[in-house]
């Protein structure tokens, strides 16, 4: 009887140390002491799981791992890692979710995220073209990537980049929190690559699984979650969206979208005539574009008029303002605008100290283009050290 206890309790323990995986199973139960021996130091390819086996994921998963295991035994190695048991071996590849699967091919040090569906089929299919890769190489046969079918605009967020990318910017962003495995993320993938053409505001996306940070800083509980940051000052103004999931929608929703609330369309959507060093502050509290207009009636006016309609479109992104030609020497000389005529625009930002010329034919859609290519920083500008007060200028003219 005593026997048959320890034979019970040895069966018991040796299923629980096997984690997710039956003793007969195709997939390779892997361990710290054997991870770099069999995969990393092996000529053969692998597909590994690195996973929990509390992870709810991670046991829908086991039975599709299981047959894919199956099928392609003695053709791709798959294997399993227990991270509650041997996380050391899986440090090194970024696990911060369960379950992370990982292929190492070729290049066993620097193995690539499988993102594709959870079933067996898909692990099959996805394999058995990574062995042809496998094979081809032995051959000497060189492996072009395939070219990316959604040619993507989308701006990819890391904890390291977004407060500069995001929050630094006047610009508005539309940004998604996604995680690699999210079935409904994978839907959203073609249109908000869509969406990146078709917006006039930066399009952008955040693996949520691996910029931890990021995801704990703005709540993200579900996938995809998505949120809107106006133009302007960014500080606990985002507001989530809710709506439908296709291109159409997202861009009606981002036409729909006013300046940040409580913000003025007064203060940001006229073109002001500066006449005082006041009223040069006022409107260059943030980003600024600045008209130097001719004397003459006529063509002053048309050059308003387009400086008011561009003001109106870039409410919360930049003020404009607009001053008489050689009103003020000195302002202009710093700015290179003397000796070329008018009208000049100049974009100016007094944050960064510098100041970006704008020498292409004066209308609302080139100017509108140039301003977005400043706050995108594709813009090339140029240095300043302090502007000269307006009221220190020549007053005999």
């Amino acid at each position: 009887m005593k026997g048959i206890c320890c034979l019970l309790i040895f069966a018991l323990v040796a299923t629980q140390c096997f984690g997710l995986y039956e003793a007969d199973s195709k997939v390779v139960k892997l361990t710290k002491d054997n991870f770099r021996t069999l995969v990393l130091e092996s000529n053969e390819p692998w597909l590994v799981e690195f996973y929990a086996p509390w992870c709810g994921h991670c046991k829908a998963l086991a039975p599709e791992y299981n047959k894919a295991a199956k099928a392609l035994d003695g053709i791709v190695h798959i294997g399993a890692l227990d991270m509650t048991t041997d996380g050391e071996a899986g440090q090194p590849y970024g696990v911060n979710g369960y379950p992370t699967i990982k292929y190492f091919g070729v290049n066993k040090g620097d193995p690539i995220a499988y993102e594709g569906e959870r079933k067996r089929n898909a692990i099959v299919d996805y394999l058995l073209d990574k062995a042809r890769e496998f094979a081809l190489n032995r051959l000497g046969v060189e492996i072009k990537p395939e070219p990316s079918n959604d040619d993507s605009k989308v701006v990819v967020l890391t904890d390291a980049n977004f407060n500069e990318e995001v929050l630094s910017s006047q610009e508005a962003w539309f940004v998604e929190f996604y995680a690699p495995w999210c079935g409904h993320c994978k839907q959203l993938q073609p249109e908000w690559n869509k969406l990146s053409h078709q917006a006039d505001i930066p399009i952008a996306k955040v693996d949520a699984t691996a910029q931890t940070e990021l995801a704990k800083r703005f709540n993200i509980e579900s996938y995809p979650t998505i949120y809107f940051f106006p133009a302007g000052n960014k500080q606990n103004t985002h507001k989530k969206y809710e709506g439908e999931r296709n291109a159409a929608a997202l861009l009606k929703y981002i036409k729909e979208q006013r300046p940040v609330d409580g913000q003025s369309q007064k203060s940001g959507s006229d073109a002001v005539n500066i006449k005082s060093d006041e009223s040069l502050n006022e409107v260059c509290k943030q980003l600024c574009v600045l008209g130097f207009l001719p004397a003459d009636k006529v063509e002053q006016e048309d050059a308003v008029q387009i400086l008011k309609k561009t003001a109106l479109s870039l409410t919360g992104r930049a003020n404009v303002g607009w001053f008489v030609g050689e009103q003020f020497d000195d302002f202009e000389a710093e700015l290179n605008v003397i000796g070329e005529g008018y009208p000049q625009v100049v974009v100016l930002d007094l944050s960064a100290k510098k100041h970006y010329r704008f020498r292409r034919q004066l209308t609302v859609e080139n100017l509108n283009e140039f301003v977005k290519g400043v706050i995108k920083k594709t813009e090339t500008g140029q240095s300043f050290s302090n502007l000269p007060k307006l009221n220190a200028q020549k007053t005999d003219l």
